[in-house]
């Protein structure tokens, strides 16, 4: 793949695809409330649209993962684009939560093949020795999404609405569509031998203890990160752009660890693994104070940001290097795993933050990273 286009410029396509799937992922926590308000439900209730994208997400990446390795980065693309920007304009005229769901759902079912896709491909082009900083580059378009797109569509709603927020990511999506075109045509992001489905992705030794620690991962992150938005605007009183504006801060961390990622490379990633895992785990605890007040808040979420970059390209590089003529099938069940924890990270949590507020989930989120360092010592030692 990386012969006929530049590592470089296929970083920069794939990055573009992860701005806006991160956009679309991240967007609902600042601006629950509003769409709550205007749907005439509950932020809990439609904290379940992120729950139903989160679970087609899932079962997406899990069953056409293994396609990824057989028609090549490009195709998937191409599909998962062109059905995302429908979708979008699906979420734009929403006249019910199902009905937002539902568009939701759709654009999960595009995202659960475009992202594995996104990420073989970036590993599949480093070079030798540079997996974390090649693949650093392109996971830095969460932080993108979170720095411009998620507080740009916070913006948008205090003005426009919320509706006007989807309509913006439609045509975000139009314009990463047209840039997949320059993607090579039969690119393979694996070796040439027959590609491995998911399932048997599973067997392969050391996979199912990084999924372990995937979950507990992401069921804290997304659990705690749905309820953020409505915690500091019930708690402090902010509208849906100053809200964003935290996450804002959450994706400047995540956006300036890439300079961190080399250090990953030097060091190695399985030995660092288990004291990024507890440094999470201290972050959540820690933004139980810090979201008492404005600035604060914002200054945690940096470091939030920093340290779950890091242990984001951890997970995706330990699983694809794990083998590379199943790395399609792998970050399939990355992505499988991560997206489940979409759905179940909401609705666990969900259930402890109305009864018990914030401060509950946090300490939840913390036990979740606590409880994966172990297993990510046992991993270091092999």
């Amino acid at each position: 793949m990386a012969s006929t286009v530049s590592v470089s410029r296929l970083s920069a396509l794939l990055t573009l695809g992860i701005v806006v799937m991160g956009s679309n992922s991240f967007v609902l926590s600042p601006i629950l409330t509003d769409v709550a308000s205007d749907l005439g439900t509950t932020p809990v209730v439609i904290a379940r649209v992120i729950s139903a994208f989160g679970a087609t997400t899932a079962i997406s990446s899990f069953t056409l993962g293994g396609m990824i390795d057989r028609v090549g980065a490009r195709t998937v693309l191409l599909v998962g684009a062109t059905t995302m920007a429908m979708a979008l304009v699906g979420c734009a005229v929403s006249q019910s939560w199902g009905w937002l769901a539902l568009s939701q759902a759709v654009i999960g079912s595009a995202v659960g093949v475009m992202l594995p896709a996104i990420y073989a491909a970036a590993t599949a082009s480093a070079p030798e020795g540079q997996g974390a900083r090649i693949l650093g580059r392109v996971i830095s378009g969460w932080g993108i999404s979170l720095v411009l797109g998620v507080p740009f569509s916070a913006f948008l709603t205090d003005f426009a609405g919320w509706r006007a927020t989807f309509g913006a990511l439609a045509i975000f999506a139009t314009v990463a569509l047209l840039g997949f075109f320059q993607l090579p045509r039969h690119d393979r992001t694996g070796a040439q031998a027959p590609s491995i489905s998911s399932t048997r992705a599973l067997l392969i030794p050391g996979v199912i203890p990084l999924l372990t620690i995937c979950l507990a991962y992401m069921t804290a992150f997304y659990g705690l990160y749905a309820f953020l938005g409505d915690h500091l605007r019930t708690t402090l009183g902010l509208s849906a752009g100053q809200a964003g504006l935290v996450v804002l801060g959450y994706g400047a961390g995540f956006g300036l660890a890439s300079f961190a990622d080399t250090a990953v490379d030097r060091i190695g990633p399985a030995r660092i693994f288990p004291a990024v895992l507890l440094a999470i785990g201290a972050v959540y605890l820690l933004l139980i104070p810090a979201t008492q007040g404005y600035v604060s808040g914002i200054i945690a979420a940096v470091v939030w940001g920093f340290i779950n970059h890091i242990g984001v390209n951890i997970i995706i590089l330990l699983l694809s290097q794990t083998r590379a003529d199943a790395r399609g099938a792998l970050m399939g069940l990355h992505t499988a795993t991560t997206y489940s924890s979409v759905f179940l990270g909401p609705l666990l949590l969900g259930a402890l933050y109305e009864p018990f507020g914030f401060q509950t989930v946090a300490i939840v989120a913390a036990a979740f990273l606590t409880g994966g360092s172990p297993i990510a010592w046992r991993i270091r030692k092999l």
